[in-house]
């Protein structure tokens, strides 16, 4: 049967599709519902990507087309071999141990040709893409500069800049992490400075129970001689860890640098009741007993360590010393050649025998000890001085001046070595020598005192009391509890005519409690000098036994008082300290006669005129005596020797009147 052309057949209106369209339909409804399920529960990962890559799409091709400025996407990085995606709004956190590389940069500018990465403040303005970048570098500057508020714990110095044609498009901030770790790395890299103990206490701050940060920190201030502030430190790490021996010698160390020795001693002798007993141990008490200025125990421990370790030459010295220090002398030197028996080049031991030799004016054995250490080292310049001194304590003058000089000659701006040639000049009255070489030595150092003692006392023997003066208020100043240099300021000050502050020091050292018969009479003296007669017969009075000037100055004082008792009772100690001097008989004459007592005055005015018959003021009181007890005629005969003498005596117009007293008495 003959087929029908297609174009001759008519379909109707209603005809369903084939089979095939409605698989299409099908998949492409299935492929918008999977789309639309996947938006819902992946919304956060496939409807983000979906709307970048249409944004993107159409930033492009206004980029491209329109001419417009590129936008920025993201970063690639790779850090630590990982790489990471930073969008605009994303910091890049690193750390000392991080590294990192900017790979590429997601923009409009699809080649890259105009687009360039700059990372801010690495010291460049450069295209950083593809450059190695350290955290190290970042941390080290961070901390060593001035680009962040030390003790931060994030440092934001650094941004990365992206720019196109020179024109920036995104910042992207650099979060620098400072750790304690790092903290501590820059402390033991700064332990001289005051900076690390910054780090130090910051690394403290983040890790509050790292003992390790704590031994450093204790450490520096060590180093520092701050050892309050260490032992505080090494208190807290025994807190955290309370076991420690360590520590607690290091603590115990702290404390006897700080002189806290009673301290030192408790802990030291918990560490030996728990069993930890060492040379260190002993050592240490021994110190502290020493600090305690109980040498007897500091011995007794310096030897339990030397038990322990009988060859250490180093506490056998430490027992040396303690032992000189406890006044057992031949124990210290026995220690001494010791270690000079098993070690004749220790020259400390060979220093410390000649010192404790000197002391004790060995000076033959001295100068035999610091021969060995002159053969060691033929330039030690104060070996010279200690053999110039036992050379001058064997009487050896011209070779005590023969190795004064040669240190001198090794070292010529020594203060000591010059001290010690003063003294040699001083000792042979070489003054000029002297107080020249002293001079020097107070220029050189300002604070010798020793130096400025002796130009005092140099000034002083010499009577130039204004010079000495000036160095013993000095001395005054800084000594003011020293009893002779007051009182030697008080003379200067007193034969320099100025009696108030020669009082005031005399005031200060009887105040201070000095008794000294001298001072008692020189501040009487002074007090008389400023018209303080009481107080100046008060002190009169303290010098014991009286002398004729305090007596004198006593009764006087009294007499003129019309106290005639006191007057009398001093003028009678007076005729005792001067038995055979006819004034000492006139005074006290004259205070009977003040009191009345005439028949005392006459007795006392004929004792004077047994020892001096040429003194008319002496028949003139006698004549007035007996003129008062109505013996006229004993009296005429006074006057008439008083006028002998004296023509113009002061009873010569006395005699008429008396001739005339007779002449009626006769008739």
């Amino acid at each position: 049967m003959p087929g029908i052309s297609s174009h001759n057949k008519k379909q109707p209106s209603g005809r369903k599709a084939g089979p095939g369209k409605k698989k299409v339909v099908i998949v492409l409804v299935a492929a918008f519902v999977l789309l639309a399920a996947a938006c819902v529960f992946f919304r956060p990962v496939v409807l983000q990507s979906v709307l970048f890559l249409a944004r993107r799409t159409g930033n492009t091709f206004c980029h491209y087309l329109l001419k417009s400025e590129p936008q920025f996407y993201y970063l690639l990085v790779e850090k630590n071999g990982r790489d990471m995606r930073l969008f605009d709004d994303e910091a890049l956190e690193i750390t000392y141990r991080d590294e990192f590389i900017i790979k590429s940069v997601a923009s409009d500018d699809l080649g890259g040709k105009f687009t360039g990465v700059t990372v801010e403040g690495i010291g460049d303005r450069g295209n950083h893409l593809g450059m190695g970048l350290r955290g190290v570098d970042f941390v080290n500057a961070i901390m060593q500069g001035e680009s962040g508020e030390m003790g931060q714990s994030a440092m934001n110095a650094y941004k990365i800049r992206v720019y196109y044609k020179n024109k920036d498009i995104a910042l992207i901030p650099l979060h620098v992490g400072i750790t304690p770790q790092d903290w501590l790395r820059f402390a033991e890299k700064f332990s001289s400075s005051q900076k690390s103990i910054r780090y130090l206490k910051e690394a403290m701050e983040k890790n509050a129970n790292d003992t390790g940060v704590r031994r450093v920190l204790a450490g520096i201030y060590l180093k520092q001689n701050k050892h309050v502030e260490a032992a505080a430190i090494y208190e807290e790490i025994l807190r955290l860890t309370p076991d420690d021996a360590g520590v607690k010698k290091d603590l115990a160390r702290c404390y006897i640098q700080s002189g806290r020795f009673g301290q030192a001693v408790e802990i030291l002798s918990r560490l030996i009741a728990s069993g930890k007993q060492d040379a260190g141990v002993f050592s240490l008490l021994g110190e502290a007993y020493g600090g305690k200025n109980d040498w007897s125990e500091a011995v007794g421990y310096y030897s339990k360590a030397l038990e322990s370790e009988p060859d250490n030459d180093g506490l056998r010295l430490l027992m040396a010393g303690a032992c000189e220090r406890a006044g057992q002398t031949d124990a210290a030197i026995g220690q001494y050649l010791e270690i000079t028996k098993k070690s004749p080049d220790d020259l400390s031991a060979w220093r410390g025998l000649g010192a404790l030799y000197l002391k004790n004016k060995k000076y033959r054995q001295a100068l035999d000890a610091y021969t060995r250490v002159i053969k060691a080292s033929p330039d030690d310049a104060y070996a010279y001085v200690n053999m110039a001194i036992a050379s001058a304590g064997m009487g050896r003058n011209n070779e005590e001046m023969s190795y004064l000089k040669k240190a001198l000659a090794l070292s010529p701006q020594e203060p000591a070595i010059r001290f010690h040639l003063g003294a040699a000049y001083e000792r042979r009255k070489k003054t000029a020598d002297a107080e020249r070489e002293y001079r020097f030595v107070l220029a050189k150092n300002p604070d010798d005192d020793q130096a400025r003692e002796r130009l005092a006392e140099i000034a002083f023997q010499s009577k130039n009391y204004r010079q000495a003066a000036v160095y013993l208020e000095a001395l005054a100043r800084k000594y003011p509890q020293k009893l002779d240099i007051l009182v030697k300021l008080a003379y200067a000050y007193g034969e320099m005519k100025n009696f108030a502050d020669s009082a005031r020091c005399y005031e200060k050292a009887v105040g201070m409690g000095l008794r000294d018969q001298t001072l008692y009479a020189n501040l009487a003296y002074t007090y008389e000098q400023l018209g303080k007669e009481k107080e100046a017969v008060n002190y009169y009075k303290k010098v014991s036994p009286p002398d004729t000037k305090t007596s004198a100055y006593i009764a006087g004082y009294y007499l003129k008082e019309k106290q005639f008792p006191e007057a009398i009772k001093y003028y009678q100690q007076l005729v005792k300290l001067e038995p055979r001097k006819a004034s000492s008989y006139f005074s006290l004459g004259y205070a009977h006669s003040a009191a009345g007592s005439w028949d005392r005055a006459i007795e006392n005015y004929l004792m004077a005129l047994k020892y001096d018959r040429e003194d008319d003021e002496i028949y003139a009181n006698l004549g007035v005596a007996y003129e008062q007890k109505g013996l006229y005629a004993d009296a005429l005969k006074a006057y008439r020797s008083a006028y002998e003498i004296n023509p113009q005596t002061k009873v010569a117009s006395r005699i008429p009147r008396l001739r005339i007293q007779l002449m009626k008495e006769k008739k």
